[in-house]
């Protein structure tokens, strides 16, 4: 999609002042601070005061009242930071006609307690438990260390948290005291737990589930005489669930055996419709709207096995396809997916028509890292530019990807890599030989209220002559996820007519900064480049820049974005995409 450049400034214009909008203040009493305190004594206040919960013009007999309350309020806040001789000024303004009554707080913190003494004793098996070490550790409370009384409250909650959650039965905090000297300024903590025993995981029942008993106890995220940690059942209920074979999954710890210092489990399943019907709509200007249909059989049979039909319906590209699924001895981290499918698609550059199928075996590794060894074969009839050609190919891959986020829908912070290699050879059941290599990766940062997005894509082709790889293997340029404001594969080595008819290799960029201009409503200023080539002395990248909007839909980012090529006279093109960031 196209369009001149007249109605460009319009929209930057209207971008600048959506960026500029300044939601209008809450009518409540204002509050200002003057005095030597730091900002964290401050914020404290602040929150304790929470001088909102006022009226805007309160009446003048509730004046004293308020004055008792505020200075009560950041006496307390001041003596959860340590600072037990605070002098506090405070100055009540009467309200105006058209405007609330104001509160200024002159706040002179004086000296601060410091810990002169820590007295933390674990005894029993959680003496040598990793995680109560590192509960101390991070606790902040070290002899010289300013009080922090949330420090302390906060240790004590966590001992006292960790001892049921990781199985100590019958331990407790047999002293917790907090003493503060306010003549010397000094404060001292005392801490001592008897955890007795560890119990460990005993006897585990399952309580329905339309699956086999080897499957189900496969997805257990720990095993019978482990030491029990109620994250580990946590990790076990997310496991079952992460199936889709159940809608309902209730993890009960039963009640512990003395005896034996056990804690048995009980697992009760729903089962989920064994039948789901698979839909979707959306668009991109990569593909125009597009429609999905499908069919899944989330359970073939006790094995667990899965069963799904699908279809794609776009300007761009139509398809069916099938998958079957098997979970392997690992379920929660390794499969065997058999797939086969049928695409017709038409792009910028080239028609194709393939057929393929094969089989991927996936595996999570220990690092998180997804491994997947493939097996294709594809059949595939193809026009780029004037050659009209076939192309049947036997096809091993390999592939290792992650992706890492605090997010997985609007990442803050993350990124995503991903790194295959796939080959034919002429000797083995395939019309050519080539081996191709490819990397992706991709970026996010939070810088200044917002984020930077950076992305890489490159690929390699060893093969002798680029117009023997059918068009699905040749490498383009452009589109929505490449460079924009070029179209859809729009980008890459040309022959002697000026068609674009694909390369051996591949490199593009794209760098982008988003602002927030509402919590749901984002701004972007991007710029891309790179393109496809044959040989390296021949690369011949392209450029672009634009700037554009994004929604945070509960379905994750729609971004429409106006691009134009920096190096070419072209129009602006718009480019519409939807998905998650990584």
């Amino acid at each position: 999609m196209v369009f001149r450049g007249g109605i460009w400034p319009g929209l930057f214009v209207c971008l600048m002042l959506a960026t500029a909008l300044v939601q209008a203040k809450d009518d409540v009493p204002a509050m200002t601070f003057s005095g030597t305190a730091d900002d964290a004594v401050i914020s404290n206040i602040r929150n304790l005061v929470n001088i909102e919960r006022y009226p805007c013009h309160p009446p003048r007999a509730q004046y004293g009242l308020l004055r008792q309350q505020i200075r009560s309020h950041a006496s307390d806040a001041l003596q959860a930071m340590g600072y037990y001789h605070p002098r506090l000024t405070l100055t009540l303004n009467p309200q105006h006609q058209d405007s609330c009554a104001s509160v200024n707080l002159d706040v002179q913190p004086g000296p601060v307690v410091h810990i002169s003494a820590v007295d933390i004793r674990i005894q029993g098996d959680a003496a040598s438990d990793p995680a109560f070490r590192k509960l101390q550790d991070k606790a902040g409370l070290n002899v010289d260390d300013p009080l922090r009384h949330d420090h302390y409250s906060s240790l004590r909650k966590a001992l006292q948290q960790s001892l049921i959650s990781r199985g100590y039965v019958e331990g407790s905090l047999t002293e917790h005291r907090l003493t503060v000297d306010t003549r010397a300024n000094t404060a001292t903590v005392t801490l001592h737990v008897d955890s007795g025993p560890r119990y460990h995981f005993g006897q585990t029942t399952l309580h329905g589930g339309n699956l086999n008993d080897r499957l189900l106890r496969a997805y257990l995220q720990y095993r019978q005489d482990d030491p029990f940690d109620n994250g580990d059942l946590l990790a076990t209920q997310q496991a079952y669930l992460g199936t889709s074979y159940f809608s309902a999954v209730r993890v009960q710890r039963g009640e512990p055996d003395r005896a034996s210092h056990s804690i048995p489990v009980d697992i009760t399943f729903t089962d989920n419709n064994r039948w789901s019907l698979l839909t979707g709509i959306g668009a991109s200007t990569d593909t125009g709207p597009r429609l999905r249909l499908g069919v899944e059989n989330r359970r073939v049979n006790r094995a667990g096995h899965r069963f799904s039909v699908e279809s794609e319906l776009s300007e761009v590209r139509q398809g069916a396809g099938a998958s079957y699924q098997i979970p392997l001895k690992d379920p929660v981290h390794e499969r065997l997916d058999l797939h086969t499918s049928y695409v017709n698609e038409t792009t910028d550059s080239n028609d194709n028509e393939r057929f393929s199928t094969g089989a991927d075996y996936i595996v999570e590794l220990n690092n998180k890292w997804v491994a997947t060894t493939s097996l294709e074969w594809l059949h595939e009839t193809y026009q780029v530019a004037d050659q009209i050609d076939r192309a049947e190919l036997l096809i091993p891959g390999f592939q290792l990807s992650r992706v890492k986020a605090d997010d997985p829908i609007y990442p803050r912070q993350g990124w995503r890599l991903s790194g295959k290699i796939r080959f034919a050879d002429d000797a083995l059941l395939s019309s050519t030989s080539f081996v191709q290599t490819t990397l992706s990766g991709k970026l996010i940062q939070p810088v200044l209220g917002g984020r930077i997005l950076t992305r890489l894509d490159l690929g390699y082709t060893d093969v002798a002559d680029v117009t023997d790889l059918p068009a699905s293997i040749r490498f383009f340029a452009g589109g929505d996820s490449s460079v924009r404001g070029y179209g859809y594969e729009a980008l890459g080595p040309e022959d002697s007519n000026g068609d674009v008819i694909g390369g051996r290799d591949l490199a593009t960029a794209s760098l982008e900064f988003d602002h927030p201009i509402t919590r749901q409503w984002h701004y972007a200023v991007f710029t891309d480049g790179g393109n496809a080539f044959n040989e390296l002395n021949n690369f011949d990248p392209k450029y672009s820049a634009g700037a554009g909007i994004r929604w945070r839909s509960p379905l994750g980012p729609i971004r429409l974005d106006f691009a134009r090529a920096l190096d070419e006279s072209r129009s602006w093109r718009i480019h519409l995409s939807m998905g998650p960031d990584l």
